[in-house]
């Protein structure tokens, strides 16, 4: 049973347990010795932390290297250190068991939303029986009426980085969607509000495939090959196909949504949004998701620093 988890370790900890791999960046050699060592990111359902591998040889450290390659969850011995006011676990090469664990807990090392999923496939269903377009409603229950889709869709992130990167993401993202919308009906009284809610259901239901959920957030061959715009496209014209009577614009408009909903060509959309609702829900969508991104930075961030800089998006946040 994992005792240690990474929200609690202090500088100073020693630290022996079990977490994941999330990232292995190059071999480096030392500058003033022979031999070399590496940075490492690991992390579990309370967050993430930098761990560096100091080798004694050049040998011994890619043997490390190696292992940790080919592993998810391993056994990390060593020290919580600090440097320029930013923790890491400092991990000798001398003293040091390699060890990996297939019997894990995934709840052990997987963010989850901390809203109740099956609460919020309820109300997820209860806005669907609210629709008034016959047509837009039967869309929607021909997922929403599939056991194992909904398992999928439950448990998915909205994103793998971004935002809402944790395990029921995409329904807290999507009931946010739906509000925000509701909102901006209120002031545009004459926008297809079933649109809008059709779109804040299905816009991002291709990351139930492109993403696979472990001990962390994985891209699937088919997310790498298509992403989700275009595997998400697929999925509701397909449905599309099979539901009688389907007008044909309504068809379009769906579609265009899903494929322009990323606003500009540069951010993945094939397409740019080229009516009211088409627009006005990009704008939506990139209105939650650039708001958790910001809260998840000052939320994660242990410096308790004025101010972050964020890499993903070249900006810096203003914590205070």
């Amino acid at each position: 049973m994992k005792k240690q988890f990474v929200n609690q370790i202090k500088t100073g900890d020693e630290v022996n347990d079990f977490f994941s791999i999330l990232k292995l960046d190059e071999i480096l050699k030392y500058k003033s010795k022979s031999g070399s060592w590496f940075p490492f990111v690991v992390g579990d359902k309370t967050g993430t932390i930098t761990a560096k591998f100091w080798g004694d040889t050049e040998d011994g450290t890619k043997t490390t290297y190696d292992f940790f390659s080919d592993a998810k969850v391993i056994r990390i011995v060593g020290k919580v250190e600090e440097y320029n006011g930013e923790k890491y676990i400092s991990m000798n090469q001398s003293g040091n068991v390699l060890e990996k664990s297939e019997d894990y807990d995934s709840a052990d090392y997987m963010r989850k939303t901390d809203k109740d999923i099956p609460e919020m496939i309820e109300k997820l269903k209860e806005e669907i029986s609210k629709i008034s377009n016959p047509h837009i409603k039967q869309l929607l229950e021909s997922f929403s009426n599939d056991d194992e889709f909904i398992k999928k869709y439950a448990k998915a992130p909205a994103g793998k980085m971004w935002h809402h990167d944790f395990v029921g993401g995409l329904l807290e993202h999507i009931h946010s969607l739906i509000a925000i919308s509701k909102t901006v009906h209120a002031s545009h009284p004459d926008l297809d509000l079933d649109l809008l809610i059709a779109a804040c259901i299905l816009h991002d239901i291709g990351k139930t495939v492109e993403f696979d959920i472990g001990v962390n957030i994985e891209i699937t061959d088919e997310g790498r090959l298509y992403g989700h715009i275009s595997i998400g496209h697929k999925m509701v014209a397909s449905k599309i196909e099979k539901i009688s009577e389907f007008p044909k614009e309504l068809e379009m408009k769906i579609l265009h949504i899903i494929l322009s909903h990323h606003g500009q060509l540069e951010n993945g959309s094939p397409v740019k949004p080229m009516f009211p609702e088409a627009v006005a829900f990009s704008h939506i969508d990139d209105t939650d998701a650039t708001t958790q991104h910001i809260k998840q930075m000052i939320q994660r961030d242990e410096t308790e620093k004025t101010w972050i800089y964020s890499r993903m998006d070249g900006n810096w946040t203003y914590t205070k």
